[in-house]
């Protein structure tokens, strides 16, 4: 299994795109999104979690690539789940990362970067690691 996590993770790290798309779509509440996403995640939609994150970002041509990601999570169990880091930094920048434990998967955290713009907080970039010996995997 966590092979299939790690082969995940690495097409995650292929969406990672330089710049900002400017087709993104502004986020109110960052807090809701990732906590909205997470959930979307644990209840088997890692689709429709995909697309809520791609729109977010402004990369539609990374649909694809995020959706085979996520699908390692498509019926696993979901443990239980909390957000365990929210760091806003001068009111223009901010992290959120949400643990969660999940069955046959082990230990998962979910990150989103948000930065702000003239129009609202943007989805930065998003980022899901599986971790068991420390805390907090060591790049997050």
């Amino acid at each position: 299994m966590r092979k299939i996590l790690k082969v995940a993770f690495a097409l995650l790290l292929a969406w990672q795109a330089p710049v900002l798309a400017q087709t993104f779509r502004p986020i109110d509440n960052p807090e809701k999104f990732a906590a909205d996403v997470v959930e979307t995640i644990a209840n088997g939609a890692s689709s429709d979690a995909a697309r809520t994150i791609i729109e977010a970002a402004g990369q539609p041509a990374s649909l694809s690539a995020l959706q085979s990601a996520l699908q390692v999570f498509d019926g696993k169990k979901f443990d239980f789940s909390k957000k365990v880091i929210d760091n806003e930094i001068g009111g223009a920048l901010r992290q959120i990362i949400h643990y969660s434990h999940v069955e046959r998967l082990g230990f998962v955290y979910f990150r989103f970067n948000f930065k702000m713009t003239s129009k609202g907080w943007a989805l930065a970039n998003f980022n899901f690691k599986s971790e068991a010996a420390e805390l907090l995997p060591k790049d997050f």
